[in-house]
């Protein structure tokens, strides 16, 4: 038993080599984008708690055990951090919040044990060490089915690879580091954490390094886009003002030259008021794609809602003729109303530009459990097949003058209401299917 925790104590030193040789090639030689900068965060929280473990054999200390008791304390969240930085980078960044702040009491009460004697209590407790277990467990089981997705949904096979690296470290960490913890219970099981953080930071490090030219270039990438975004978000705000100007000033000469026989001048100047509102519209568009939308859900009853958009948009030119086939069993969704009209009025106005005024556009509903189905199919000669697959893709279009945003933000919003769309072609056209998610206590009160 000495020799084999005279082997651990060697291991933990080995691991601070190991990850200090690792934090100076992050600082010295990566972009330090996100990836790099989770990955330092473990090698630091790694040498913390090795480093301690280490000086506690070496001084008998109390001091250093409580100062790797930091290192311990980061490391679920900083692990975390990582998965979610090479496997979603722009999800769920809430989640990342809340594995930080499930770790902060364990990385502070560990320093704060030195001087108060109530928290040093909980600190040697075995109380201290099973909260941990648990928010370990949990930070381990969420990380663990991020990467499971993500492998499995990944259609390259270098981010396949990737994403198996990480999930065999994580294995690896949480394994070794279980047969510390499990010592509380006085179970026969040798003390393995110090040996599975050099093998565990000897992993991560094989990934990161291995696929650096990846890591940098889509981290190149989302920083361009980035970048983009806002200064396309910055310059619509700004052609806003003038146009607005632009817009009033042909009203107002149009409304003071009613009387006059320059009929041609009133031509241009509505074809000024015409082409400033579809200026004005396609700003509108971009905004929706690229700005955060808010969502107000509640109980929505589809049809009615897709009967007041049918009736505010034929009282409009700009809308084929429209035939409605509504089920009366439909349950209630939980969405947002307003959203869901826009939806509909860009799949309505998509139909007339399709089809024309002479063309029919069929809306029907049905249940099909779980979900809502919503249909739009018109006549007109449907989606070229080789535009079809990526139909709601950004700047996509089948029109000459189209800017292919209306599809995209119907997608978006959809997607936003917990639902899906897709689109296919028929006999007689283009057909759009939204499936929304019923609502639970719908669904139980019609006794579904």
């Amino acid at each position: 038993m000495n020799l084999l925790h005279h082997a651990d104590i060697g291991f933990a030193l080995t691991a601070v080599l190991i990850n200090g040789a690792f934090t100076v090639l992050v600082l010295t030689r990566t972009s330090l984008t996100t990836v790099y900068i989770t990955f330092l965060l473990n090698c630091v929280a790694a040498m913390i708690w090795n480093f301690g473990d280490f000086m506690v054999f070496a001084t008998a200390n109390q001091f250093w055990f409580y100062f790797s008791l930091i290192g311990t304390g980061m490391l679920p969240a900083a692990m975390f951090h990582f998965v979610n930085a090479l496997a979603r980078p722009a999800k769920n960044r809430a989640w990342i919040i809340v594995s930080y702040v499930s770790c902060v009491p364990f990385t502070l009460s560990s320093p704060v044990a030195l001087v108060n004697a109530g928290v040093r209590s909980f600190v040697d407790s075995p109380l201290w060490n099973e909260l941990f277990l648990v928010v370990l467990c949990s930070a381990f089981t969420a990380g663990v089915l991020i990467l499971a997705t993500g492998i499995k949904n990944s259609k390259s096979e270098s981010e396949k690879s990737r994403l198996r690296y990480i999930l065999i470290a994580a294995c690896i960490a949480v394994g070794s580091g279980m047969t510390d913890l499990l010592q509380i219970f006085r179970l026969p099981v040798p003390p393995l954490g110090h040996l599975g953080s050099v093998i565990y930071s000897s992993v991560l490090a094989i990934s990161v390094f291995k696929h650096r030219t990846e890591y940098d270039l889509l981290a190149e990438m989302r920083t361009k886009l980035d970048m983009l975004n806002e200064l396309a978000a910055g310059i619509a705000h700004e052609l806003r003002t003038p146009l607005s100007s632009i817009r009033g000033a042909a009203k107002l000469l149009s409304d003071r030259s009613a009387g006059l026989s320059t009929e041609t001048g009133r031509e241009y100047l509505n074809l000024i008021s015409e082409e400033v509102a579809r200026l004005d519209q396609i700003l509108t568009n971009y905004r929706c794609l690229v700005r955060p939308v808010t969502i107000q859900r509640e109980q929505v009853d589809i049809n009615r809602v897709l009967e007041k958009t049918v009736n505010l948009m034929l009282m409009n030119e700009g809308s084929p003729r429209i035939e409605l086939n509504l089920s009366s069993e439909l349950p209630v969704c939980e969405s947002d109303p307003n959203t869901l009209r826009q939806i509909f009025i860009n799949l309505i106005k998509n139909a007339y530009e399709a089809c024309g005024p002479e063309g029919t556009l069929h809306i029907s509903t049905e249940y099909v459990h779980p979900s809502v189905t919503i249909t739009f199919t018109d006549t007109g000669n449907g989606v070229p097949p080789e535009i079809l697959p990526r139909i709601f893709e950004p700047f996509v279009s089948t029109k000459a003058d189209g800017m292919g945003l209306g599809l995209a933000i119907c997608r978006r919003l959809v997607d936003l209401n917990g639902g899906t769309i897709e689109a296919e072609n028929r006999k007689t056209g283009a057909s759009f299917t939204i499936h929304l998610p019923a609502a639970e206590k719908s669904l139980t009160a019609a006794g579904r």
